[in-house]
């Protein structure tokens, strides 16, 4: 029993940490009483019940494969480094792709039991920094698919500028600049 309690305070101060500064919980917990860490290990218990019971599961999963994400990327573009950029980066490229795969494939995936939980795990697997899995998947697979290993010319032409590179389509138009928004 005392084992457990120790895994109950490891975890709880984990979160609680995590979850100081977050106006929400913050909110939550001085509205209830209530531990804002309970309240999101409630919370998330809920949102994983509906899933797995398939309440509103499609929703569900593509607003946390959608929310969360957007909501990482604003702070990634925010943050002085770029190496987070690239990581969300690849992320929508990854959740795009997918996203188009699923919609062909729904017929079949309709037949995949706990598919949508199965859904969940695999997005959040893309989304953390700690696994890296959006960057895994596209190194490993999607890469392929743009860039081609015998350097075949892919249709893209990119055009440099000091503070911009965009491929553009190649065009008998000339090239085109993209002017440059983002303040250094």
């Amino acid at each position: 029993m005392e084992q457990a309690r120790k895994l109950h305070d490891q975890y709880y101060g984990i979160i609680d940490r995590a979850l100081s500064g977050v106006g929400v919980a913050e909110t939550f917990q001085a509205k209830t009483g209530v531990p804002k860490a309970y309240g999101a290990v409630g919370a998330g218990g809920l949102i994983f019940s509906m899933v797995f019971f398939n309440i509103a599961a499609p929703l569900l999963v593509n607003l946390i494969g959608f929310g969360y994400a957007a909501y990482a990327t604003m702070h990634a573009i925010e943050s002085p480094g770029k190496e987070d950029d690239a990581q969300w980066l690849t992320y929508w490229v990854v959740y795009g792709f997918l996203n188009v795969v699923e919609y062909f494939t729904r017929v079949l995936t309709y037949w995949i039991p706990f598919y949508f939980v199965i859904k969940l795990g695999f997005i959040v697997w893309l989304m953390l920094p700690a696994t890296r899995g959006a960057e895994q998947l596209y190194q490993r697979g999607l890469r392929a698919l743009v860039v081609h290993s015998n350097n075949k010319p892919t249709g893209l032409q990119v055009h440099s500028s000091p503070s911009t590179s965009v491929p553009t389509p190649l065009s008998d138009a000339g090239s085109v600049k993209v002017p440059n928004f983002k303040s250094d």
